[in-house]
C-alpha cells in the first residue's frame, strides 16, 4: 500500500511540475486576454485579416484561452524575432496548446495576418530575451 501511495505521489508531483514550466514563462510576460474587439473584422486594406484568422482559430480550439503579448514584452518579441527574420508586427497572439509542448504564435500588422509559428514557450522567452538585449545595446 505504501508503494502505491508513493507511486501516486510521484506521478502527481511529476505531472504538476511539468505543467508549471509554460505557465511560469507566461507570468513573466506582459499579456492580456483577447477581447471581442480582437475578433471583429476591420478591413483596412487587401489582406487576410488578422481578426478572421483569430476567429477561425477560436472555432478550431474553442476551449483554449489565447492571449496577446503587449507592452515591453511585445517590443522585445518583435526585436528578438527580427534578429532571425524580418517581422513587421503590431500584434502577437499566443495560442497555448497545453496538450503539447508546442504553442502557436500568430502575428499581425494593421489587422493583416502576417505569419504564424509553432514554438515551445521557452523559445518565446528566448526571443524576448534576445530582443531585450538588442534594445539595451542600442542605448
Amino acid at each position: 500500500m505504501k508503494l502505491v501511495v508513493l507511486l501516486l505521489m510521484f506521478l502527481f508531483t511529476f505531472s504538476a511540475s511539468s505543467e508549471e514550466v509554460p505557465a511560469g514563462y507566461v507570468v513573466k510576460w506582459d499579456v492580456v486576454p483577447l477581447s471581442k474587439k480582437d475578433y471583429e473584422f476591420i478591413k483596412k486594406k487587401e489582406c487576410q485579416t488578422f481578426s478572421s484568422v483569430l476567429k477561425e482559430a477560436k472555432s478550431e480550439w474553442p476551449h483554449t484561452n489565447p492571449f496577446k503579448i503587449v507592452n515591453d514584452s511585445l517590443t522585445h518579441f518583435v526585436e528578438g524575432y527580427n534578429i532571425q527574420e524580418n517581422l513587421l508586427a503590431d500584434v502577437v497572439v499566443v495560442w497555448p496548446n497545453f496538450s503539447s509542448s508546442e504553442w502557436y504564435v500568430l502575428m499581425g500588422n494593421e489587422n493583416c495576418f502576417v505569419r504564424w509559428i509553432e514554438i515551445q514557450p521557452d523559445n518565446i522567452q528566448s526571443i524576448m530575451n534576445e530582443g531585450r538585449m538588442k534594445l539595451s545595446n542600442k542605448i
